[in-house]
This record gives structure tokens, sequence and C-alpha cells, in this order.
């Protein structure tokens, strides 16, 4: 060490010495000044000197504060005779003193001069403010809560506390009463506005551990000045926020917490479905998720199986997962017009589901029927047409099946036409799922509802935002291009709409029966195209929807009907169907459901026919219906046991207008002039009224009853009362069992009653509808969950049924009448199925049914078109799991017999029977959102023909051969 640092480090001890010795020193001295002035005191007031006593016990006090010395102040402003004083020091004495003598002798003295003074008690919320008597410079007398003494009058008590505004009293004291003074203090804020993510975070201010301070958002308020707010919540990562604080100012801070995600997996044993969490669509199973930590709400979902909900708990270490088995959905809305257990409806349901649609590519609604249990197709050149349960007249052009739209009925109101083919829409890629309802559905529906509905169901609400389109070309090289949006806004809201075009050249034919025709040979080329295009659409918000459809077909005729000319291709039918529908089901309460229905519909129909000059020369003809319609009904649910509905519904028809003209022209140098043969309007109404009731008496029994008044306002029957019931039992638990009975009708259509022309007379409003009596037993096993058999027997009796009489000349002129004859038809079903599952699927299914004229005398034959076998076979396979499926579809269908079904008419000729066999692969490239399907209809060129109407010359027109298919669709 040298020597100059080593005289500093002496130095510096000496002065540190020195000056710790010079602080104690200071330190004893004061405690020998204080107790020097105490003593002297002490002499004075022995003396009696009370002043000069006071001035050294009040300087030993300011040296070292003492409790003895404050008790001697007291004492002494006593003998001084300054109660007041005495009285503060007097108190001050007692604060904080534990010796309970000495708090005796303090009372004592408080005891005493207290009469002589008075006494203000002093509090404030909150304690432990300063007080000021009149002045601030003299000095606070004490801190809130004391007791002051002061002489009679009037003063100005000051209060104050930091961080609160000062207040002043003002207040008058008496000698001898203890006047009390509570003083409320407001304290200085500022606040601070948070806003952020997630709702609910806790909020706490400058302390991890301190309790929360509110919620997020929040407005907090806090003293001024610099805070630290801690932002947290479970599952997210903590954030911390500092802010200034203005007082009576509001800050304004973002707090965004970061989640702590963890993984979960989802899989069911279906690929493809969707899985959404917290109502946020996530991915499609399987699906590896990585999500915030926590409780979530996952669910599961597939077209065609019912949705799986379930609660998760994801944690920031380890692998959550999830596993569901989805069940087919075996519910329907068309039966009853409520979504139901297909084994509690009180009708004979199939379900063609949306993985059925989407494996086999199905152009058009017929198509799609081909191969149900009990349903029969055709096709005339003009019009498809669906014939149930043996039973399909040659050109009622399926007005004895109602078609649906999501419930709402579809069917013209000129003719009653049910559309099934490019008529009815372009394309079926907005359809999730078809309802097939066997059996009479008047009783919820009316009119149309004969033998069957067919309820379209199209995309589900629960789909993300996406959109879509799509190419394809079908039968008879039909090029169809579409496009779909869909936008959901919230799990309860959002919009979907769609527009599709076709169009195609069609097929080209010869008929044996035009052989003789000169400018044709029996040979129609270039004549059978077709233009169509459909918009179709919803919307939704909670309860509310509205819905809406429009599409129009032109089709050329190329086979003669209507006595045209054979493959001109100027004769076209052209209809146009659209509806608007507003529907508001909200549930009131639990028990308690509403339905209010509005619609507004228009139809259509314009032709062409080109005809000889010495027919009357061409023809064109049209017809505009408008209607609107209206439906309130009410459903009450009386302790799950009973099911009460009432309704009732007005539809004004107040279009119906008919009009035909013949154009005329010059036949063999003799002219023809043109005639207005049809030009009228024939408006209607028709109101309804109708109650259902369900009833379980015991949870294996299920009661179903209910009826319906139609009344129509353009014909003489004016009403209809159709009733139904049901009983539905589940004797064990994999079997079902129902017997229903029901009754139906068909009113005669605008066209039946009033329609006329040159070679028809109108059928007039003496037309009665026509009524079918139906009974069923249908039995149900399930061998398990996929796997089930279906039996049933079946018996409809059918009076005054609808026919077109005459020879359709002008001296024998067409009609419809009401045949006399009864028709009965019987049969039996049977169907074997395993349900859709990991692209996996198999049925089978035989009908045998019988139909007769009853109360024949010989001039009747066979009923037309009623083929008594009908059978079908579909299976589906994954070759390379989703990417590429083979579905194919073998239909088969016994001899029918052609329109000749009276004694008088020529030879009635029967068909042979008939398979078609259909092979369709499909597939979807996951990566890039595409869907394909490529095959082939009738593969095997099966040659059959199915009978026609009396307005044709042919008794049978040839079906479509085999036909190509290729559709494809991106999705983005």
């Amino acid at each position: 060490m040298t020597a100059p640092l080593r005289r500093l480090l002496i130095v510096l001890a000496a002065v540190a010495l020195l000056f710790g010795f010079c602080r104690t020193a200071l330190a004893d001295n004061v405690a020998d000044e204080a107790e020097v002035e105490f003593e002297i005191g002490a002499d004075r007031y022995k003396a009696g000197d009370f002043r000069g006593a006071l001035e050294h016990f009040l300087a030993s006090n300011r040296l070292v504060a003492n409790k003895n010395v404050v008790f001697n102040i007291a004492r002494t402003y006593e003998q001084l005779h300054q109660p007041t004083d005495a009285y503060r020091y007097y108190t001050q004495a007692l604060e904080g003193e534990k010796d309970p003598a000495v708090q005796g002798r303090i009372q004592e003295a408080l005891a005493r001069i207290t009469p002589s003074v008075a006494v203000l008690s002093i509090t404030s919320d909150p304690p432990g403010a300063a007080i000021y008597v009149d002045r601030r410079d003299l000095g606070a007398r004490g801190s809130t809560p004391t007791k002051l003494g002061l002489s009679a009058g009037k003063y100005t008590v000051i209060v104050e506390l930091a961080g609160y505004e000062p207040v002043e009293k003002s207040v008058s004291v008496q000698t001898g009463v203890d006047t009390p003074l509570a003083v409320p203090l407001r304290q200085i804020v500022g606040s601070v506005r948070v806003e952020g993510e997630p709702s609910g975070a806790l909020i706490r201010v400058d302390r991890e551990d301190a309790p929360p301070a509110a919620t997020l958002p929040a407005t907090v308020s806090m003293p001024p000045g610099p805070h630290t707010l801690i932002v947290s919540a479970d599952g997210f990562v903590q954030s911390t926020l500092s802010v200034t604080v203005a007082a009576d100012a509001t800050s304004a801070v973002h707090a965004r917490l970061v989640p702590i995600a963890g993984n979960l997996v989802v899989s069911s044993d279906v690929r493809d479905a969707l899985v959404e969490i917290d109502d946020r669509a996530m991915g499609f199973t399987p699906a590896v998720l990585n999500i915030p930590v926590g409780v979530h709400r996952v669910r599961v979902s597939l077209s065609g199986f019912r949705p799986v909900e379930r609660t998760v708990l994801v944690t920031a270490t380890g692998q959550a997962t999830l596993e569901v088995q989805l069940a087919q959905i075996e519910e329907v809305n068309a039966a009853s017009r409520v979504t139901e257990n297909l084994e509690d409806a009180p009708s004979s349901v199939s379900i063609i589901t949306g993985a059925e649609l989407r494996a086999m590519g199905y152009p058009t609604v017929a198509e799609a029927l081909r191969g149900v249990r009990g349903i029969y197709v055709g096709n005339d050149t003009s019009y498809d047409n669906v014939g149930v349960r043996g039973f399909s007249r040659p050109g009622d052009y399926g007005t004895r099946v109602l078609v649906l739209l999501d419930g709402q009925p579809l069917n013209d109101d000129y003719v009653g036409q049910s559309y099934f083919g490019y008529d009815g829409r372009v394309d079926l890629a907005d359809i999730e799922r078809i309802e097939v309802i066997r059996g009479p559905g008047s009783v919820v529906y009316g009119t149309g509802a004969f033998f069957g509905v067919i309820n379209l169901v199209t995309r589900s609400r629960n789909a993300p935002t996406h959109s879509e389109v799509g190419l394809s070309t079908s039968g008879n090289g039909i090029g169809t291009a579409r496009a779909m949006q869909q936008v959901r806004f919230s799990p309860d809201s959002g919009v979907w709409t769609s527009a599709a075009a076709a169009y195609g050249a069609g097929r080209d034919y010869y008929f044996k029966e035009f052989a003789s025709d000169a400018a044709t040979g029996g040979n129609s080329r270039g004549s059978d195209g077709l233009e169509a295009g459909t918009i179709n659409g919803r919307m939704w918000w909670k309860s509310f929807t509205l819905q809406w459809f429009l599409t129009s077909r032109k089709k050329q005729l190329p086979s003669g009907e209507f006595g045209t000319f054979l493959g001109d291709p100027r004769t076209y039918f052209q209809d146009t169907r659209g509806l608007l529908e507003a529907r508001f089901e909200p549930k009131v309460g639990k028990n308690f459901e509403l339905l209010s229905r509005a619609h507004l519909n228009l139809y259509q129909f314009d032709d062409f026919l080109a005809t000889p000059v010495d027919s009357g020369g061409n023809a064109t003809e049209s017809y505009r219906g408008q209607w609107f319609g209206v439906e309130q009904r009410v459903a009450y649910v009386i302790e799950k046991q009973l099911r009460l509905t009432l309704g009732g519904e007005y539809q004004d028809h107040f279009k119906a207008a008919q009009t035909g003209v013949a154009a005329g022209g010059v036949t063999a140098g003799i002219p023809i002039a043109p005639v207005s043969y049809l030009n009228r309007d024939d408006p209607f109404g028709v109101a309804a009224a109708y109650v259902s009731g369900d009833y379980y008496p015991v949870r294996i029994v299920k009661l179903t009853a209910g009826a319906r008044f139609d009344y129509y306002t353009n014909s003489n029957y004016g009403s209809s009362l159709n009733p139904r019931a049901a009983v539905i039992v589940k004797p064990y638990a994999d079997g079902n069992v129902k017997l229903m009975f029901g009754k139906a009708f068909r009113a005669p259509s605008v066209y039946e009653h009033f329609y006329t022309s040159p070679t028809q007379i109108p059928g007039g409003i003496n037309l009665k509808p026509e009524t079918v009596y139906s009974g069923e037993l249908e039995y149900t096993h399930h061998f398990s969950p996929t796997v089930s058999v279906i039996g049933a027997g079946f018996y409809n009796y059918i009076t005054d049924l609808i026919n077109l009489a005459g020879d359709g000349t002008t001296t024998s002129p067409n009609q419809y009448q009401n045949v006399t004859n009864p028709v009965e038809s019987a049969g039996v079903e049977v169907e074997v199925r395993r349900e859709w599952r990991d692209g996996w699927m198999a049925s089978a299914q035989y009908s045998y049914q019988r139909s007769r004229y009853l109360d024949n005398d010989g001039s009747l034959r066979e009923v037309p078109n009623s083929p008594q076998h009908l059978a079908a076979v579909k299976a589906a396979a994954p070759l390379l799991g989703r990417v590429l499926m083979l579905m194919s579809r073998l239909s088969i269908e016994g001899g029918v017999y052609d329109r000749n079904d009276k004694a008088t008419d020529p030879p009635q000729i029967q068909t042979n029977p008939f398979f078609v066999w259909d092979v369709v692969l499909s597939g979807e490239v996951e990566k890039y959102n595409v869907r394909y399907n490529l095959g082939v209809y009738n593969a095997t060129n099966s040659q059959y023909s199915l009978p026609v109407s009396p307005e044709f010359t042919q008794d049978l027109i040839l079906q479509s051969g085999r036909t190509l298919l290729a559709q494809g669709s991106v999705s983005f």
C-alpha cells in the first residue's frame, strides 16, 4: 500500500469516528436539555408560577415528546383557568395510554373541565385526516377521529387528507355540550377505460396479488399518478400495462391477451365431417387443431348424419383427443311438417342421402328417384313423370305426387304438374337430401299429395362461408354450368344463393308410327333441344327464413305430339316457375311453437305447336298463373306425451289466364282464318283448416291422428275432408311397427276444368276430385346401427279418377271426365340396407304390386303403366379413400300395359321387362377442393319403351339408351 493511500484512509476513519461521536453527543444534549426544561417547569409549578411552568413544559415537549410532559401541560393550563387548552392536552395524553392508573387520572381531569368547555367530536371517512380550526397557519389540532375542546362560538373546521379533496365546515359549539361533526371526504381520482380481448379477463391494479378491480372491458377508477394494470385470464398469457392517471380525467388503454395454445385431435368414423370449435368452423375430420387452452364446445357434423357435440378441455401440455361416431340421419320433415325420427313418422319414408347424391352425380330428381322402393320413372320426350306403388297414368305428369322445396309446394296451379327433370331445376348441387314419403299426404298438404310427397331439402345452415363453381355434361349431351355463394354471418344467420344454366341439343328418334310421313320417314332429328336456368337461394336470421326460387325450361318437342309436325324444331313447351316464401318459426317457451308463412308464386306456360293448316294452322298457347298464400300453425306439447297442432291456410289464385290461337293459313287453295279458341281467366281461392295430434300413452307406443278440410271456390264439389291415423309400436329395442290409414284427394286442375281447343271441350265445374283410401303395415328390424330390413304391405282404393275421354277429333272431342270404375292397388315391399359408413353402402329392394279396375263389366282391360315388379340394388365402395369411389345402381322393372285400357281401343300391348345399370366413379382432390364424377348411365344400352298419353300418335316411346356423365366442381 502506498503512503498517500495510507494517509487518506486514516483521515477518512478519523472523520467517520468524529461524525458518529457528534451525532451521539447531539442526541444526548437534546435529551439533557429537555430534562432540564422539565425540571425548571416543575420547580416553577411548585412555586405557583404557572405561566413560567407552562413555558418550560412546552419547551421540554418540543425537544422530546413525552406523555408525562403533555399531562403536566394540561394540568398547568387547568391551573391557568384555560379549560379549552387543558382539554386539548388531556385528550392528547389519553391517546394511546396503556396504564389504567394514568388513564383514570386523565379521565378524572377531563370530567372536571368538560362542563367548562364546548366539545367538538370530529370524525371523517376515511379517518386520519388533519384538522385545522379557522386557519391552517396555526397548525393542525390533531387528526380524525378526535375531540376538540373549544370556547363557545362559531368555528370553521378544515379537514384535509392526502389524495382527497379538503373540506371546510362551519360549526357552532356550546359550553358543556358535545357537538358531533362527521366529515365525508371525496377521493381525488381519475379513470382508465380498459378495452381488449378476451372479454371477462380480470383487471388488477398495481399488484398481481391484489383483488380484481373489474373484468374486461371496464372503466376503473384510481388515484392520480402512475399505475400498473395487470390483465389476466385462464388460458391466456398475462399482460402488464403502464398508465398515468390524471385527476378527474379518463385515460384509455387496450389489452390483447395472447392465448395459451394446445393441440386437439378430432377424428370420426366418417371422413370429411366439419369440425366447429365454439361455433367457428376449423376444419374437417381427421383434424389436428391448435387452439387456446381451456374448455371448448366441439361440434362435428356431416350432411346426412346426425351432428355430435362434445365439451373438451385443452391444456398447454399434452394433447387432447376427441373421437366421435356419426349416426346416419334418421329424421324427416315432410311427413308431418315437423322434424321427427324416421321411425316415428306416420308414413313410409325413404331418404336419398347427400352421400348418394354426390357419389352418383344425379343430374335430375327423376334420376335420383329411380331405384327407390316403390318408385318408377319415365319420359315422353316433353316431361319426366314418376309413378308410386304401381300407379302412374300416362300423361298425368306427376300430378298425383307433390314436390316440395324445403316444405314449400312446387307443383304448378295449371295442371297440378310436378317437375322432375330439367324443368324442375337444372342440377342437384344445392340439394342436401331428398325425402320420399309414400302414401296419402293430403292431411298435411291438401291437393296433390295423393300417392306421395317428394321433399327437396337444400343446403345446411352450418356450412362455412365459401363459393362453388361447376360444369357438367349428362344424358344426351346436355351441358350445365353453375355458381354458388354461401356467407355465414353468425351461428344463427347467413345466406346462400346459386345460379345454374343448361343447354342441350337432345337426341335423335325414329318412330315407326310416322314411317309413311313423306317429309321425315319417321325420323326426328335436331328437334329435341332444351334451354334451362335456375336461381335458388335462402337467407336466415334466427327464426326467420326467406327463400327464393325461379326456374325456366324451354323444350323442343320431337315426337309429333298434339298433332304437330314430326321433328319440327319450332314446336316447343316453355315452363317457368317462381316463388318467394317468408317463414317465421319461433319457439315460445319449451312447449309452444309457432309457424307463420307467406308466399308469392307464379307459373307461366307458353308453347308453339307447328300443326297442319287443315287442323287450324300453327297454334300458340299460354297460361299465366299468379297466387299468394298465408298460413298460421300453432303446436303445443303437453308433458311430452301429447302434441297438438292446429293450423289454417289460405291461397288466392288471383290470376289463372289461358289463351290459345290457331294461326290458320291456306291449304289446297282454301284460306283458313285465324281462330282464338281459348281466352279466359278463372281465378279461384282455397281455404283450409287442419288439426293433428301425437300421443304417447306409453314409451313404446305412439298414436297419431289428424284431419284437414279444404274448400275450393271454382268447382261444384266445394270441399274435401281428409283424415289420417297411425299406430306406431316399438315392440323391442331394434324393432318398429307402423300401422297406417289415410285418405287423400286431388282437386281437378284449371286445365281439366276449363281448357278448350278445336278438339277438346272443358271438363266443367262438375268434375269431382280424385280420392284414394290407403292402408299400410310396415315393419323394421335393425341388425346393427347400420344394417336394417324393412317389410311393408299396402292397399290403395282409388275412386273418381279423372281421365281424358274422346278421340281428339272435332266430331269426338277430348274431355276430362271422372271414371266410374274404382281402382284397387295392393302390394308388398322389402328392403335390406347397409347405411353409409366410411364410403361403404349397400341396399337391395323388391316391390310387388297389382293394380286393377273394380266393378269391371268387361269394358276395361289392364291398368296402364302399372308394373307388377320393381327391384333395385345399390352399392358404393371407396377404391382409393376419398380420392376415388365407385358406386353402382341396378334397377329392374317389370312390363307395363299401354294406354289402350278400354275394350273398344286397339289391342293393349304389354312392354318387356328391362333393367338399367348405372356406374359412376367419383372423388375429391382435397388439396384443391375439387370434386368430380365420371360415369355411364344405362351402361348396357338397354332398349326399353314406356307408355305415353293419348296426345301422342305413338303408344310407346323409346327411353334413353347409354349416356355418359361428367361433372366437376371447385369450392373456394
